[in-house]
């Protein structure tokens, strides 16, 4: 009987390192955002810095707003940042992303689209300890633009 139930101890031990407490079961995520990308100053020699704000509708949160910086090399193209989704309760998914950015002209106001990857890296209330990632697109012109966010996080409020 001893060996027994010491097999089953080094069973759940092992399991329980093979297999860590995980954020829940992944489920898909989207989010359409109109978007309000402002300038605020530079980020070195051919860097935009930006403050990019919205509104907007994602599954599993409903009405959403997102806040944050993002940083555009304008000579490689190339886009990094941070977002704050915040749903209409509170609860919170923030995000890194990085991708790509092509103008289609040489003027501020000219159309731009962009295209990347993102992922989580914080959340509060049902998405506390979320996980998850996706594919991020979209298109600015002027003052306004358009997001898309396409992926999964994992399913909220599954640690609660």
């Amino acid at each position: 009987m001893n060996i027994r139930i010491q097999r089953v101890g080094l069973f759940l031990v092992g399991w329980l390192i093979a297999f860590p407490a995980s954020a829940g079961e992944l489920v898909p995520f989207r989010a359409v955002i109109h978007t309000e990308p402002v300038p605020v100053g530079s980020c070195g020699p051919g860097c935009l810095d930006l403050n990019i704000s919205g509104l907007g509708q994602a599954t599993h949160m409903g009405r959403t707003e997102i806040d944050g910086p993002s940083q555009v090399n304008v000579i490689l193209g190339q886009q990094t940042g941070t977002s704050t989704l915040t749903a209409a309760n509170g609860d919170t998914l923030v995000i890194a992303f990085a991708g790509t950015v092509v103008f289609e002209g040489p003027e501020p106001t000219d159309p731009v689209s962009f295209e990347g990857r993102w992922d989580v890296i914080s959340g509060t209330g049902r998405f506390d300890d979320a996980i998850g990632s996706g594919t991020y697109s979209g298109t600015a012109a002027g003052p306004v633009g358009i997001l898309l966010l396409v992926g999964s996080v994992s399913s909220p409020g599954a640690n609660k």
